[in-house]
């Protein structure tokens, strides 16, 4: 399997500079059954510190483009769109995973501790937890009904994350 790459732009100063983003994983995902797993790194992911959301903690909100959530006081995460005045960019230091299907919640109380139930973990929820051992950024977003997470950790952690979603969602 290759390296997958996705052409980027990185904000310096008031230009910009072109890159190749490599992903931290190899590989296409797991399409198991009941259980997903993408690697959606290369999706835009912006920190911001001013009130303009109006999204609470512990929860998310789509905002036309983005999804935005809050897991500290005073502090959100911005997924997708461009990046809003004042935003620090996190794209190339933080990996994103998806994990959806029937079996994503099955597959996902296999490595993470919270209570994922539908009390607990509604849509829109999100999190700060442990994944398969690595401190990251949960956030429940349904895609079309459907369970679907959203996973974040630091990429230099990412294939150790990927590799253990991989194994558990195969033995849904």
């Amino acid at each position: 399997m290759s390296w997958i790459t996705t052409p980027t732009s990185i904000q310096r100063g008031c230009g910009s500079v072109d890159e190749t983003f490599a992903s931290p994983v190899r590989g296409d995902g797991s399409d198991a059954g009941s259980a997903r797993l993408a690697d959606e790194t290369d999706t835009a992911k912006w920190q911001v510190w001013n009130d303009q959301w109006s999204v609470p903690i512990g929860k998310s909100k789509r905002k036309g483009d983005r999804l935005v959530f809050s897991i500290s006081p005073g502090e959100w995460i911005v997924i997708g769109g461009a990046g809003p005045a004042g935003a620090a960019d996190l794209t190339h230091v933080r990996a994103m995973f998806r994990l959806s299907g029937a079996g994503a919640r099955e597959s996902l109380e296999r490595v993470c501790a919270l209570d994922l139930g539908d009390q607990m973990t509604p849509n829109g929820a999100a999190a700060r937890t442990l994944v398969a051992g690595v401190a990251g950024e949960l956030v429940r977003d349904d895609v079309a009904g459907e369970p679907s997470y959203l996973l974040l950790m630091s990429r230099s952690f990412a294939r150790s994350v990927w590799d253990r979603l991989l194994a558990v969602t195969r033995s849904v």
